[in-house]
């Protein structure tokens, strides 16, 4: 019962996140909502034991009274309980712990019953403290300890499950977030060199191209940290990347083929996911090429059905680690993203390489 931590108080915690005093709300807040539970806990206790007791004489009022004064050795016996199940090591200690202690709070009853409840509220009955009484009134801490250490064991897990899951997803947007700044070198350097090489020679597309580049930064820097872009956003960055790419080419030498086939223009994608099959193309596949060199790029996406394609021209001779190390990025991706949803197949001639990345978005 004790294992709850989520805050149910009126005002919500995030409008005190930057307030110094923070962490002490969120506190007092969980103590709230442990003192309610265990005060819900014991009010239902209480009201069952005076319903199922009192029902035989049908005076409620007086097994109200008795069952509340007895209530003190039943709340006695559940929290020793909670105590040795949380300290007390090895397990059979601390089964032996709460055995002892439900054996106190059956004691104890029995006490209070002698002194009090028998002499005041029934003094006909014929009392014996170690009668059939004494087993039924310790099966009672029984049913007490036993029902409370299940909700605060349910609680628990609860927590634990949900403090996992949280792990979980702050790992694996940590471990994207690596991959994505894997990429973000090889891009940076691409773009700039092309820049670069424009200055040196003073041509006139240099302040044209500076402005790609700072479009694609921006994206970079803002719009590819969210979860999710649109689609059309994704493929014009694309674009402008393949056209800073073709300036380290003459025209005569590459030949690039840029087909789209998009029904929904605004379906989310994920940022950067398609970069580096492009990124390969050129790096890999064109630029090691001393002869003519082609890429052609094929986007497609229908009924949800997304397909992007890239076939490169090959040169004879080429680095497969390096060209493994972007599509290595994208297959883990695509395990965290899309496990069950998301296939990457690559597939290679003497002359040509095709990469093909297929996603069923939901």
């Amino acid at each position: 019962m004790l294992g709850v931590s989520q805050c149910w108080c009126t005002k919500p915690a995030a409008q005190y996140k930057n307030h110094a005093g923070y962490p002490l709300y969120i506190q007092l807040c969980n103590m709230k909502n442990r003192w309610l539970l265990h005060a819900g806990f014991w009010l239902a206790y209480w009201f069952v034991f005076t319903f199922s007791n009192g029902n035989y004489e049908k005076e409620w009022g007086k097994f109200a009274i008795t069952e509340g004064v007895m209530m003190p050795a039943r709340m006695m016996a559940t929290y020793l309980s909670f105590w040795c199940f949380d300290k007390l090591r090895p397990s059979w200690k601390a089964f032996a712990g709460i055995l002892a202690a439900i054996l106190l709070g059956g004691l104890m009853v029995r006490f209070i019953k002698m002194v009090y409840i028998g002499p005041v509220w029934f003094p006909d009955y014929n009392f014996e403290f170690f009668s059939h009484r004494f087993i039924t009134d310790t099966l009672d801490s029984v049913v007490a300890a036993g029902s409370a250490l299940t909700a605060r064991l349910y609680f628990r897990q609860q927590e634990f499950i949900r403090r996992e899951t949280a792990l979980r997803a702050e790992k694996s947007e940590a471990e994207l977030q690596a991959l994505k700044n894997q990429l973000n070198p090889h891009f940076l350097f691409n773009t700039i060199n092309n820049l670069y090489a424009l200055a040196r020679v003073k041509s006139d597309r240099t302040a044209p191209v500076a402005m790609q580049l700072a479009n694609l930064l921006r994206y970079l820097l803002y719009d590819s940290s969210a979860p999710t872009v649109r689609i059309e956003q994704e493929v014009t960055h694309l674009k402008q990347y393949v056209e800073l790419e073709r300036l380290r080419f003459d025209e005569e030498r590459l030949t690039v083929k840029f087909d789209t086939d998009i029904d929904d223009v605004k379906q989310p994608v994920t940022p950067l996911l398609m970069l580096p099959l492009v990124e390969n193309a050129f790096k890999h596949g064109a630029g090691e090429s001393m002869d003519e060199a082609w890429v052609h790029i094929s986007i497609r996406l229908q009924r949800k059905q997304f397909e992007m394609k890239v076939e490169n021209s090959r040169a004879s001779m080429v680095n497969a680690t390096q060209k493994g190390i972007g599509l290595q990025n994208i297959r883990r991706q695509l395990e965290l993203l899309y496990p069950n949803s998301g296939t990457l197949v690559t597939s290679e001639t003497n002359d040509a390489y095709s990469a093909t990345l297929k996603i069923t978005y939901p």
